[in-house]
């Protein structure tokens, strides 16, 4: 009798443990799943930065180094820009060049963290779902 008691209750729990490891595993799932989500969002918003600053600094890399104003008439001479004027300019333009290039730096080592850790995320997802149903 107290066999055959010990078998029921062993039939019985064996579905419900089943039941409880797959819906851990979902809520697992789940879980990860969200992560990628928060990660790509902000792969994404770390990519479209790097492409403004990008811009950003492509612009003032092709502007020309002495910018001199051209006479409004022909006739008129064109005027003896200051030196110290144009080389503090040209100062300024040096200085936000190498704060966009700073700036790609640090953009592109966060992009790659965010896609190794996205890569870790996938690996982890991946592996949940080839784990055999039981």
């Amino acid at each position: 009798m107290k066999t055959i008691l010990v078998f029921l209750i062993l039939i019985i729990a064996t579905p419900v443990l089943a039941d409880a490891e797959k819906t851990a595993k979902q809520g697992q799932l789940r879980q990860l799943e969200t992560e990628l989500n928060r990660v790509q969002q902000e792969s994404q918003s770390i990519y479209q930065q790097f492409l403004m600053i990008q811009e950003l600094r492509r612009n003032d890399v092709s502007e020309p180094s002495m910018n001199v104003p051209l006479p409004s008439t022909p006739g008129q001479s064109i005027p003896i820009p200051n030196y110290d004027d144009l080389f503090q300019r040209q100062q300024e333009r040096k200085a936000r060049i190498d704060h966009y290039s700073a700036d790609l730096d640090r953009l592109y080592a966060r992009y790659q963290e965010l896609e190794n850790e996205k890569q870790q995320i996938l690996e982890q997802i991946d592996s949940l779902n080839r784990e055999p149903e039981e």
